[in-house]
Order: C-alpha cells, then sequence, then structure tokens
C-alpha cells in the first residue's frame, strides 16, 4: 500500500529550507541586488554613439563595442531613440523601477584551434558557448525619459563557472561616470 507524502509537509520542509540560506547583504556578494530605494547618478555627460542605442563603460571609462573587454566586468546604459547623430545623456538622477537578473549567451561560430607543445589541432564545427550573467536596472527620470536600462554584466565564463556582477564590482566598470547611490531595504 502506498503511502502519500501530505503536499502541506512538502510545502513547510521548502519553506524551513529557504529559511537555512540567507543571501549577504554586502555591495560585495553577487547574490546581493541594489535594494528598494536604490538610484542612479549619471555625474558628467556621456556620449551615445551615432547609430547606436547603448553606451559601454568599463573600467571607469566610455568603451566601443569592439574594445569591450569580455573577460571583465562592464556596464552599459541604454536610450530608446536610436539616432544618426550622437547623443548625450546628461548628468543627473534616476530612479530603478525594476530589477531583473539573466544570462547572456556568446557562441563561438568560428573553428577553435587548441594548442600543444607538439600539436596544433583545429577542431571543427564545435559550437562553444559561453555566458555573462547580467543585472538589468530599468530607470526612471522626468527630465531624461530617452534613457531607459543600466545593464552590468559580470566576465564572459563557461557556465558552470560564471557568476552575477556584484554592486562593488559594477561601480568599479562604472567608475566616476556613473553613481549607485544604495537605498534601504525595504
Amino acid at each position: 500500500m502506498k503511502s502519500a507524502v501530505p503536499l502541506s509537509a512538502i510545502a513547510g520542509v521548502l519553506i524551513a529550507g529557504c529559511q537555512l540560506f540567507e543571501i549577504e547583504k554586502s555591495p560585495a556578494s553577487p547574490y546581493f541586488l541594489p535594494p528598494k530605494g536604490t538610484q542612479v547618478r549619471i555625474n558628467e555627460d556621456i556620449q551615445v554613439p551615432a547609430g547606436w542605442a547603448r553606451v559601454f563603460i568599463q573600467r571607469g571609462e566610455v568603451v566601443s563595442y569592439g574594445t569591450l573587454d569580455l573577460y571583465y566586468p562592464s556596464c552599459n546604459l541604454e536610450v530608446w531613440d536610436v539616432k544618426q547623430e550622437p547623443q548625450l545623456i546628461r548628468p543627473g538622477l534616476f530612479t530603478i523601477m525594476r530589477i531583473r537578473r539573466r544570462d547572456e549567451e556568446v557562441v563561438q561560430r568560428k573553428p577553435a584551434i587548441h594548442a600543444s607543445l607538439t600539436v596544433i589541432a583545429d577542431v571543427r564545427g564545435s559550437d562553444v558557448a559561453m555566458v555573462t550573467r547580467a543585472v538589468r536596472m530599468w530607470l526612471h527620470s522626468d527630465e531624461q525619459r530617452n534613457v531607459f536600462r543600466l545593464t552590468c554584466r559580470g566576465a564572459l565564463d563557461d557556465p558552470p563557472d560564471a557568476r552575477f556582477i556584484s554592486i562593488n564590482e559594477m561601480q568599479t566598470a562604472l567608475g566616476d561616470k556613473v553613481t549607485l547611490v544604495i537605498g534601504e531595504e525595504g
């Protein structure tokens, strides 16, 4: 005869288990998201290139997509409108309205070349998938409605080794150009 475990007992175990794992509330932890009330302060003019909807910031400097180091944390500010002339994001304060985490997969389409001391092997047809874990923050400002999102991502890595960017790493990527004004946990 089968004995069934009541659904309420399973739910109770799951809830109790969740209480055993508390996320460290530290800006150094990759598991701690910017808390409710956090704002983004743009400290200086930042130029979005012509024909683009975003501008990349890494190591405190604006960089082009072509020079972005995918193996080092970075952030980008996004605007709604793509224009044929450069756009300026002016200094100001933005409220974070929503935050989401996501994985961004990068697939290497060219053949991987492997080297050793004696042989160089060309492995044809291999699609090596790597990911970067990103934190997307939707922004609001009455003065600059065209600016809508800040996305910060950790280093590109193999899926089991990739991790989310911490608040401290976000601030390092943004440098003095953008400041995260951390709110109080609500």
